[in-house]
């Protein structure tokens, strides 16, 4: 992949962007609800725009998700599908509690280089 093209720092989380993908790594004890969700929408519709995308959380620090969140998570369909990535058992545990309510794609890797490579095939399928 080639190298980031634009990064975004947010009050919640640092965002790599790439050709179809977006890595986020959000910040230490947040509880991501749907305000968040809604500002990563708007960013990720402006730098995308139409093209099809995979958001790829970098579980790097420990940060709760509403899973509500989810319900009202596709508004348009270019995004793909999400990825989860941790070398954190625990917040993989975590994130695989979250996958029972997400309406695209969702796995959960310790590797990002599979983690890349998972996105580019679900935006390849297309």
């Amino acid at each position: 992949m080639t190298k980031s093209k634009r990064k975004l720092n947010l009050s919640f989380t640092d965002l790599e962007f790439y050709d179809s993908v977006v890595i986020s790594t959000i910040k230490n004890d947040i509880i991501i609800g749907q305000e968040h969700v809604e500002e990563l929408r708007k960013i990720c519709n402006e730098h995308f725009q139409d093209k099809d995308f995979v958001y790829i959380t970098h579980r790097k620090y420990d940060y709760n998700v509403n899973p509500v969140v989810y319900i009202n998570l596709i508004q348009k369909n270019t995004l793909k599908g999400i990825a989860v990535l941790s070398d954190n058992i625990d917040r993989l545990r975590t994130a695989n509690f979250e996958k029972n309510f997400s309406p695209v794609p969702f796995e959960l890797f310790q590797n990002k280089e599979e983690a890349i490579i998972w996105a580019q095939s679900l935006i390849h399928e297309n």
